[in-house]
């Protein structure tokens, strides 16, 4: 069993994807996608080599976050383009679950261990479904733009915005106020703490959620390279982390094991993105606008003809392993 004990992540993939990714879920061993400009839902193998296995298109969807039900054995989509909760089972099959949300007005949701959903509307509205569809019940939190709820118990419920996260009791009486961070998406473990997406900071951490202090500093932009993370989900299942932030998934785990086992990227696929990185800062160096006028000079151009065709003779990368537009950038 997967656990968060020692609160250090270990990347085993990174899947770029043609636009800024919205969010994941996994089920089953597969990972489900949404991006920000597709009408479809993307599906890639939740193990080495993450290939993207199916896409599930969706008429009109502006998919704006997913969720998987561990009750139900299925993945939800909050689609905000046509007002309602999509419903995808096991073999990938689509229906409308909930409808006649409003449309536009549509931010986040999170799904309880009994299958109870939680969708957050502007306003700082949270409604809550069981998992039958029917309304539980709504309320209004107290906060000025709320982004994201969750419960952590089953009289506490987590909400955050971008500048503090706030612990509610179901009597509606704030308990708890953490100023430290601002938080986009926050998501709980199996042992009770979250991890939270500091978008601004451009970080994601572990908090208590009994304090609400920061217990670990997981990613940074500095040390791990993410930038601006929007979305994060914490696999209960295998101990997984998977983390949305611009055109990136990254799968991360807490066991250094995992690097060494079938979660883990092959050496091919290593090598290939050292080749596609290589390849992006030539062309960033060659279409720059400095290069462009130092390229003028006399003296320069030979050296800056000469980098020019280095960086057009850069090898491409074996693509049989890729699928569509879709590739996959595994841990160094």
């Amino acid at each position: 069993m997967a656990d968060c004990e020692n609160n250090d992540v270990h990347l085993l993939s990174r899947i770029m994807c043609a636009e800024p990714v919205v969010g994941v879920a996994h089920l089953l061993g597969n990972l489900y996608a949404i991006t920000e400009e597709r009408s479809q839902v993307l599906v890639y193998t939740g193990h080495s080599p993450y290939d993207l296995i199916n896409t599930i298109p969706v008429e009109g969807m502006i998919a704006v976050d997913i969720a998987t039900s561990y009750a139900e054995v299925c993945v939800y989509v909050l689609d905000n383009g046509n007002g309602r909760v999509l419903r995808i089972d096991r073999t990938h099959k689509v229906n409308t679950f909930i409808h006649g949300l409003e449309h536009g007005r549509l931010l986040s949701m999170s799904v309880t261990s009994d299958g109870r959903i939680k969708i957050v509307q502007k306003n700082s509205r949270i409604v809550t479904y069981d998992k039958g569809g029917n309304v539980l019940g709504y309320r209004n939190v107290p906060i000025g733009s709320m982004l994201h709820a969750v419960e952590v118990a089953e009289s506490a419920l987590v909400a955050c915005d971008e500048t503090r996260i706030i612990v509610k009791i179901d009597g509606g009486n704030e308990v708890r106020t953490e100023g430290a961070i601002g938080c986009q998406y926050v998501d709980v473990t199996r042992t009770g703490d979250l991890i939270a997406c500091d978008r601004s900071g451009h970080q994601v951490v572990m908090l208590s959620s009994e304090t609400l202090q920061v217990i670990a500093t997981l990613l940074t932009l500095d040390r791990d390279g993410i930038e601006s993370p929007r979305h994060v989900r914490y696999v209960p299942e295998n101990g997984l982390m998977l983390v949305s932030w611009m055109n990136f998934l990254d799968v991360y785990s807490f066991t250094q094991r995992a690097t060494q086992g079938y979660l883990a990227s092959p050496e091919s696929d290593i090598r290939n993105q050292r080749i596609r990185e290589a390849n992006e800062l030539g062309r960033e160096i060659t279409q720059s606008s400095a290069f462009l006028q130092l390229s003028k000079v006399p003296e320069l151009d030979a050296i800056f003809r000469e980098l020019q065709t280095q960086t057009q003779q850069l090898e491409t990368p074996d693509t049989s392993a890729a699928v569509g537009k879709d590739n996959v950038f595994p841990n160094n």
